[in-house]
C-alpha cells in the first residue's frame, strides 16, 4: 500500500509538493482552509482588464523550473514579457529614472551622483569590517560595501517592491544570501561575482533568464498543479487537530459544522506560522516555545490597487516592466507596474492597465486606508510619476493583511524553531516561504529539495 500524505495548505508551495509526490507514487491529499487553491496567485477578469491579486509573473532562470512547466503541458500557454519589460524605472528627484542596462548606463546614470559611483567602482577595494561577521541589517551590509546613495536610490526601492520591506530591519545573510557569501569568498561583492563567474561548474542549473506569464494570467500554474488533485484536494476545509497515533498522524479537519479525521503516514504544514500556531495537538507534547518563536515572525502588509485607465490620459510612455519609489523621495505608493505593457491582453484596446503597491515594512499604516484613499493615493503619486491626467475608469484593491515575511536580523531563531519541531515530531514537515526564501521560484525550486527530504526519509 503507498504511503499517504496529507498537506496542510493549498499555497503553491502545497500544490508543488503535492505534484512531486504524486508524480513518486504516494497518496497526497491536501486540505486548505479557503475556498479557492493558489494563495496570493489568482487571475480574475472584469470589464476587460485582466486582474492579478498577486505575483504576475514568474522569472524562469533555472532548468528545474521550466521542465516542472514542461512537465504540466504549460509549454504553448506561456507569453514571454514584451522586450521592453527589460527596462526599469527608479524615481529619483520626482522622476522615473531607467535602471542602468550596461556599464556605460551604470557609470553614467543620473540614479547616482558622480561621488555615488566613484564610491560603487571602488567597492573592490573596501576591506571587510567586524559587521561582516554578525548577523547584519541588509542596510549596513549595503552602506559599508557600496555606499549609503546605493543603498537610498537603487536597494532600498528594490527592497520595497520585491520584500514591502525595510533594509534596515532585513538580515543581510537572509535576505540575501548571495551577496553575502560573494563578500565571504571573494573579499568583496565584485571580486567574489568575478570568481563565482570563473568556477561556474557544468552541473549548474542556471539557464538564460526568461520573464513569462501566461495567457490567461499567472492563475493557469495553479490550475494546472490543482487539477491532477481531483478530490484529493479540500477546499474549505480547515484542519483543527492533529493527533498521534500508533499508525501514524490523525489529521482532524473540520467540514461545515462537523469534525472528521483521517489517518496519514506523514504530514505536512505549508501554512503560514501564526495559523500552525493555532493547531491542536494531542498524544504527542511538540515543543510549545519553537511554535510560539514561529507564531511571532514578522510579516509586512501589502495593498495593491489595480487601474484601468484610458491610454490618452497617462503622458508617460509605460515603456518598461514599471517603477519603484526610493522612501527618500517621499511618496505614498512603493511602486507600480506596467501590467498592459508587460504581457499582451490585459487590456481592452486604447486601455492600460496599471498595478500599484502600498503599504510594506515601510509604511504598514496605509493599509487601515479604506478603498477610495487608497485609489486618491494611487492616482495622486501617479499623476506626478507617469503623468496620469484623469481618473481611472477602473479600479479594485487587494488586501494581503501578510502578504510577505520578513527575514529580519534574528531570522536564524525562526529557523532553529522549524528544525527544533521536525527533530521532535517524527513524519512531521514544514515548507512554505517563511522558510524557502520568497519569490515563485524559489519555491517552485525548493518544492524539490522538500520532496528529495520526504522521500529520503519515508520511501
Amino acid at each position: 500500500m503507498n504511503k499517504r500524505i496529507a498537506i496542510i495548505g493549498a499555497g503553491i508551495s502545497g500544490l508543488a509538493l503535492s505534484y512531486a509526490l504524486r508524480n513518486a507514487g504516494y497518496e497526497v491529499v491536501v486540505f486548505e482552509a479557503r475556498s479557492r487553491a493558489g494563495g496570493p496567485i489568482h487571475t480574475f477578469e472584469r470589464d476587460g482588464y485582466r486582474i492579478e491579486t498577486g505575483p504576475h509573473s514568474l522569472l524562469m532562470r533555472h532548468q528545474s523550473v521550466a521542465d516542472l512547466l514542461d512537465e504540466l503541458g504549460l509549454t504553448d500557454d506561456i507569453v514571454d514579457a514584451d522586450a521592453n519589460a527589460e527596462r526599469r524605472f527608479i524615481v529619483r528627484n520626482g522622476e522615473p529614472v531607467p535602471l542602468p542596462s550596461s556599464p556605460i548606463e551604470a557609470i553614467t546614470t543620473p540614479l547616482l551622483s558622480k561621488a555615488g559611483r566613484l564610491r560603487v567602482l571602488a567597492e573592490p577595494f573596501i576591506g571587510r569590517t567586524a559587521e561582516g561577521a554578525i548577523d547584519e541589517t541588509l542596510a549596513s551590509f549595503v552602506a559599508r560595501r557600496l555606499g549609503p546613495e546605493f543603498l537610498e536610490y537603487l536597494v532600498d526601492p528594490f527592497v520595497g517592491g520585491v520584500w514591502a520591506g525595510d533594509p534596515h530591519r532585513l538580515s543581510a545573510q537572509h535576505s540575501f544570501p548571495t551577496l553575502v557569501e560573494l563578500e565571504r569568498s571573494g573579499g568583496s561583492i565584485a571580486i567574489g561575482a568575478l570568481k563565482k563567474k570563473l568556477s561556474k561548474s557544468s552541473d549548474d542549473d542556471t539557464i538564460p533568464r526568461r520573464l513569462i506569464s501566461f495567457r490567461d494570467g499567472m492563475k493557469t500554474l495553479v490550475d494546472a498543479l490543482s487539477e491532477p488533485l481531483g478530490d484529493d484536494l479540500r477546499l474549505e476545509t480547515p484542519v483543527r487537530k492533529l493527533r498521534r497515533d500508533d499508525d501514524g498522524w490523525r489529521v482532524i479537519f473540520a467540514r461545515g459544522k462537523a469534525r472528521r479525521g483521517e489517518t496519514f503516514d506523514a504530514v505536512v504544514s505549508t501554512i503560514p506560522p501564526d495559523a500552525l500556531a493555532r493547531l491542536e495537538w494531542e498524544n504527542v507534547d511538540p515543543p510549545r516555545p519553537a511554535i510560539d518563536e514561529l507564531a511571532r515572525m514578522p510579516y509586512a502588509p501589502c495593498c495593491v490597487v489595480s487601474l484601468g485607465i484610458e491610454r490618452e490620459l497617462v503622458g508617460h510612455k509605460l515603456d518598461g516592466f514599471g517603477c519603484l519609489v526610493p522612501r527618500v523621495e517621499q511618496f505614498h505608493i512603493l511602486g507600480s507596474l506596467f501590467v498592459s505593457s508587460m504581457f499582451p491582453g490585459r487590456a481592452p484596446d486604447g486601455r492600460v492597465l496599471l498595478s500599484v503597491f502600498i503599504g510594506g515594512a515601510r509604511q504598514p499604516e496605509l493599509c487601515d486606508a479604506d478603498d477610495q484613499t487608497l485609489v486618491e493615493m494611487a492616482r495622486h503619486d501617479l499623476g506626478r510619476l507617469l503623468d496620469l491626467r484623469g481618473a481611472a475608469e477602473f479600479s479594485h484593491i487587494t488586501r494581503w493583511d501578510r502578504a510577505i515575511p520578513q527575514y529580519d536580523v534574528g531570522h536564524q531563531v525562526f529557523l532553529d524553531s522549524i528544525a527544533e519541531l521536525e527533530e521532535e515530531l517524527p513524519q512531521i514537515y514544514f515548507a512554505g516561504n517563511y522558510r524557502d526564501h520568497i519569490g515563485l521560484p524559489n519555491i517552485l525550486r525548493e518544492s524539490r529539495g522538500h520532496f528529495r527530504r520526504i522521500d529520503d526519509e519515508l520511501g
